[in-house]
């Protein structure tokens, strides 16, 4: 009897609907071309952790080890290094972004300070289970450095983007990019941010922009009216 017990004791709970499907939004954000196992996406299933953090709240800290990591399911996570005239802004996270990954794989701390620009509701794994996860999945392993590596390679363009031509191009090119729908909705000391403007010329810019019919300005908001221009504008220089 006590034997049968500790044996029922040891059978993992039956998952929901909702956490598989959980796991499976996951693996479609890695983007990968194959996806893992059943078996495998059950067990990323068991570990997936669902958190909210309120507008202003710090997942993780430049000089700290994240806990976890956070795939953003709603909301924008912005990743900053610096303060004050130094601070720059590598990454705003939208739907679907990854962050927190790289530094537990490295064992070393954030080069970056990761907060909420919003109310961000996220998929959490945290770190010793993403770790484990990885040891004994290798299809899901596969599909994680598959994602990571799509992902360092963007982060390796805006850096360029960022610091390379005049201030107009590198602007087109951040708007180009940056774009949802046509519009963007980041504070523009965001926008300086990430392409190491200060933000009075980043506004002389957008006005030079809008003036030409590239662009309208709105409260905290941009609506783009010529991509065809601004990507013309982001190849010059």
């Amino acid at each position: 009897m006590n034997g049968h017990a500790e044996q029922s004791a040891t059978v993992p709970p039956p998952l929901s609907p909702a956490a598989l499907r959980a796991a499976e939004w996951v693996v479609y954000c890695l983007g990968a071309a194959r996806p893992p196992s059943r078996e495998e996406l059950m067990a990323l299933a068991r570990a997936l952790e669902q958190r909210t953090l309120a507008r202003g709240a710090v997942a993780y800290a430049r000089g700290e080890v994240p806990e976890g990591v956070w795939i953003v399911r709603s909301g924008e996570l912005e990743l900053a290094a610096g303060s004050g005239a130094q601070r720059v802004v590598v990454e705003v996270l939208p739907a679907h972004g990854i962050t927190g990954d790289l530094p537990l794989l490295r064992g070393l701390p954030s080069m970056f300070t990761a907060r909420a620009l919003t109310t961000v509701r996220a998929a959490f794994l945290p770190g010793p289970a993403f770790i484990a996860l990885l040891d004994r999945c290798p299809e899901l392993c596969r599909a994680w450095m598959a994602g990571l590596a799509a992902r360092y390679g963007r982060v390796e363009e805006t850096l360029a983007d960022s610091v390379c031509g005049s201030a107009q191009r590198r602007v087109a090119r951040l708007l180009l990019r940056e774009a949802r729908s046509g519009k963007l909705r980041h504070a523009q000391s965001t926008l300086a941010a990430m392409v190491g403007l200060r933000r009075p010329t980043l506004n002389a810019v957008l006005r030079g922009f809008e003036q030409r019919g590239l662009l309208r300005l709105g409260y905290r908001e941009i609506t783009l009216l010529s991509e065809e221009l601004l990507r013309r504008q982001a190849r010059e220089g």
